[in-house]
C-alpha cells in the first residue's frame, strides 16, 4: 500500500474536540500544550485565521461533514440529525474508491446522528468511567486507576493503529477520529492534571475545604497568597452547564481562579498531543503510510469568562469558533507555511476532494479548496450561526448569527440585536461599534443575508428522545 501502488492519498482528519487555537503553543500560546503538534505543524501548514461554523460538536461536524453552513444543512438549534438530502464527505469518498472508517468518543455525533453516513465502520468509543460498558473493559479500569479518566483517548489511537495495521488494504483509506479528551470537566490523566499548575495542591486543598465546611462552615482556604474555593473551581469545570451559567456572575470568579481552570484544560490538551504525537510517530515509522494527507483541526473553542460565559455556549465570540487547522503531506505541502488569510471548516471537504483528484459535486455547497496552500485571498468573510435551544425547561438560549472579515466582526442575535467589533484595534470583542458606525453594521448585514438563512434558528424545544437525552446530559448540557 505505498505511495507507488495508490492514485489516491490515505487520507486522516483528526477533530480535537473542544481545542481553541489560542491555546496551543504553535499558535503562539504562552504554555508549551502541544509540543508533538507543532512538530506536525512544522512539516506542513498552518492556516492562522481558520474558524469553525458553530460553536458546538454537532453542527459543526454536519458542517465539516457537507461542505455547508448549518443554515443550509439544517443541523442547527435541537435538530440533532443530519437530514438525508446532504451528501457527506464520507459518501462522496467511499464512492471513489476509499474505505471509510470513522471513530467518535463523543457520543452526540454516534450514529443516531446521521454523520455516520457513507462510513464503511464507524466506531462509538462513548463510554465513559463508572459506565456499565465501561465496566466491561478491565483494560480501561486498571489505566483508569493508575493514571485517571482517558475519555477513551488511549483506546481511540491504539485502535487506530490496529486498524491501520491489517494486511488485507487495497484501497486507500479515510480514517476519522474526535477525541472528547479536552471537553469539561477538564480532567486529564496524570501527571497532566496538574502539569501547568504545579504550585497547586488540588488534594490537600479538598481535605482542608471539608474540614472547614464541617466544623465552620467556611469554604475557602488561603493557599499561595489567594483565597481558593476548590469546590467552586470543580463545579465550573464540572457541573451541569446551565447551572454555572446562570451563577456565575454571583460565583464572582477571580483571574487566578479562571487560571487555575484554564490549566485543567492545558493539561487535557497537553494530554491529547502526547496522543496524537504517539500516533504521528507510527505513521511515520510504517512506510505503507507516508503518502497519508494528515489534517488536524477542531469543531470549537471554549470560553473561560470571556463576555461573562463558561464552556461553549451563548455566543460566536472568537474564542468559541477560532479554532487550530493544520494539514501535512509529504513533498507536496510546504513545510512551516503559515497562512493568515481566513477560513472556514466547511473548507475541509473541498480540499480534500480537490487534493484526492476527486470532482467536487455540484451540490450546495459553499465550500472552497485550499489547495494549492499559498496565501491568498479564499473568502472575503466566514460565516457562523448558534441555533435557538432549549436544554433546560425554562431557559432559552439565544440564537445567533455571525460574519467574520479579516478586520471586523458582526453579530446578529434571533431577536434583532446587533454588535460590532473592530478586531484590529479590538480582538478580545470588548467594545461593540454598533451604533457608532450604523453604515458598516448595515453593510455587514447584508452581507450576512447573502450567505445564511437569517431566519432560520432550527427547532428549540427540548429533545424527547432518552438515549439523546441521557447523552446530553453524561456531557454537562443537562
Amino acid at each position: 500500500m505505498g505511495a507507488e501502488t495508490l492514485s489516491k492519498p490515505n487520507i486522516i482528519l483528526i477533530v480535537m474536540d473542544t481545542v481553541r487555537a489560542d491555546h496551543l503553543s504553535c499558535y503562539n500560546y504562552h504554555r508549551k500544550t502541544s509540543p508533538g503538534i507543532d512538530k506536525v505543524a512544522q512539516k506542513g501548514v498552518l492556516f492562522e485565521n481558520a474558524f469553525s461554523t458553530a460553536e458546538w460538536t454537532l453542527p459543526s461536524h454536519a458542517s465539516l461533514f457537507t461542505g455547508k453552513y448549518p443554515s443550509y444543512h439544517k443541523t442547527l438549534g435541537m435538530n440533532l440529525f443530519l437530514r438525508k438530502g446532504n451528501i457527506t464527505l464520507a459518501e462522496i469518498l467511499r464512492q471513489n474508491g476509499y474505505q471509510t472508517i470513522g471513530i467518535t468518543c463523543n457520543s452526540l455525533i454516534g450514529s443516531e446522528s446521521g454523520l455516520d453516513r457513507g462510513f464503511q465502520e464507524y466506531i462509538e468509543m462513548c463510554e465513559t468511567p463508572l459506565s456499565l460498558e465501561w465496566l466491561k473493559n478491565p483494560r480501561a479500569i486498571i489505566r483508569s486507576l493508575i493514571y485517571g479518566p482517558d475519555f477513551n483517548t488511549f483506546r481511540a489511537t491504539e485502535t487506530i493503529k490496529s486498524l491501520l495495521k491489517r494486511k488485507y488494504w487495497r484501497k486507500p483509506i479515510f480514517l476519522f477520529v474526535d477525541f472528547l479528551t479536552c471537553h469539561n470537566p477538564y480532567n486529564p490523566p496524570r501527571p497532566f492534571q496538574k502539569k501547568f499548575c504545579k504550585n497547586f495542591d488540588e488534594s490537600k486543598l479538598y481535605i482542608t475545604e471539608s474540614v472547614l465546611n464541617r466544623f465552620f462552615r467556611k469554604t475557602t482556604e488561603k493557599i499561595n497568597d489567594e483565597n481558593l474555593d476548590i469546590h467552586k473551581l470543580r463545579s465550573i469545570a464540572t457541573g451541569n452547564f446551565w447551572d454555572v451559567q446562570l451563577k456565575l456572575k454571583e460565583m464572582e470568579i477571580s483571574r487566578e481562579e479562571w487560571d487555575i481552570i484554564k490549566s485543567w484544560y492545558d493539561g487535557g490538551i497537553a494530554y491529547l498531543d502526547y496522543r496524537i504525537g504517539n500516533l504521528v510517530d507510527f505513521l511515520n515509522n510504517n512506510s505503507p503510510f507516508d503518502n497519508t494527507f494528515l489534517i488536524i483541526t477542531s469543531d470549537h473553542g471554549e470560553s473561560f469568562g470571556e463576555h461573562g460565559l463558561t464552556r461553549h455556549a451563548g455566543g460566536l465570540y472568537d474564542n468559541l469558533i477560532h479554532v487550530p487547522l493544520i494539514m501535512t503531506y509529504p513533498d507536496v505541502i510546504p513545510k512551516r507555511k503559515k497562512i493568515k488569510s481566513i477560513v472556514s471548516i466547511i473548507d475541509i471537504f473541498s480540499t480534500i476532494l480537490e487534493f484526492s483528484n476527486i470532482r467536487i459535486p455540484e451540490l450546495e455547497i459553499q465550500s472552497k479548496s485550499l489547495y494549492p496552500f499559498e496565501e491568498r485571498m479564499f473568502h472575503d468573510f466566514v460565516c457562523a450561526e448558534c441555533g435557538r435551544r432549549e436544554f433546560r425547561p425554562g431557559y432559552l438560549e439565544r440564537g445567533f448569527k455571525c460574519l467574520r472579515t479579516a478586520s471586523y466582526k458582526y453579530i446578529l442575535s434571533h431577536d434583532g440585536k446587533e454588535e460590532l467589533y473592530n478586531l484590529k484595534s479590538d480582538p478580545l470583542e470588548q467594545i461593540d461599534l454598533s451604533q457608532e458606525y450604523p453604515e458598516k453594521r448595515a453593510h455587514l448585514r447584508k452581507q450576512l443575508e447573502r450567505i445564511l438563512d437569517i431566519s432560520y434558528f432550527g427547532p428549540h424545544l427540548t429533545i424527547r428522545n432518552e438515549r439523546m437525552l441521557n447523552r446530553l446530559k453524561a456531557l454537562g448540557y443537562l
